[in-house]
């Protein structure tokens, strides 16, 4: 899989390709939008082999102005939910994978990025507290955050529960508080 950006004046476009078997798929478009898709069935049949494809690819998108992302332009985003004990409850347990599956199809096929991890466990807070955190990578932080919000709210993720920070990718600094389920709870601690 190689996916590919170009920063415009009316956002960030992206492109990408992935081969499944004898199946290449190549996928386009705005970031938040799902965009189009392209597969082709016999990629062989054309292309020697998958570094063929690959290079057809680039010298498709490239000459467009597409190219990795820098990592100076990705953002952290964080979805934390709380958690009654140190090790969560099978619920917990559910709604971490169900989280994961979701952010990771919804954001791929929006060309925002990935969810890379998750903990569950202690947070920093001096008052003792349990949380699972979901951490994702991200290409723009707005459009992400509204992504993410939708994706949580529309596929039963415990909407009622969630907070959201985020933090630049390359620095080390504190990730900050971008949205609460629970309006009057402003704290946020990892």
């Amino acid at each position: 899989m190689l996916k590919l950006y170009k920063k415009e004046k009316t956002g960030i476009s992206y492109a990408e390709y992935w081969i499944h078997d004898k199946e290449a798929t190549i996928h386009y478009g705005k970031i938040g939008k799902v965009g189009q898709t392209e597969k082709d069935a016999n990629y062989l049949e054309k292309y020697q082999d998958k570094v063929a494809f690959k290079e057809a690819f680039l010298n498709r998108f490239v000459p467009q102005g597409y190219s990795e992302f820098s990592e100076e332009g990705k953002c952290w985003i964080v979805m934390q939910y709380p958690l009654k004990s140190l090790n969560g409850t099978k619920r917990d347990i559910w709604l971490k994978d169900r989280v994961t599956d979701i952010l990771n199809s919804d954001l791929g096929w929006k060309g925002l990025g990935i969810v890379d991890g998750f903990d569950m466990g202690q947070t920093a807070n001096p008052t003792k507290q349990f949380a699972l955190n979901v951490f994702c990578v991200v290409v723009d932080e707005e459009v992400g955050i509204k992504a993410i919000k939708s994706a949580l709210r529309n596929n039963s993720c415990d909407f009622t529960q969630v907070k959201i920070a985020s933090r630049p990718f390359s620095a080390n600094a504190d990730f900050t508080l971008k949205f609460s389920a629970k309006k009057k709870d402003e704290t946020f601690y990892v």
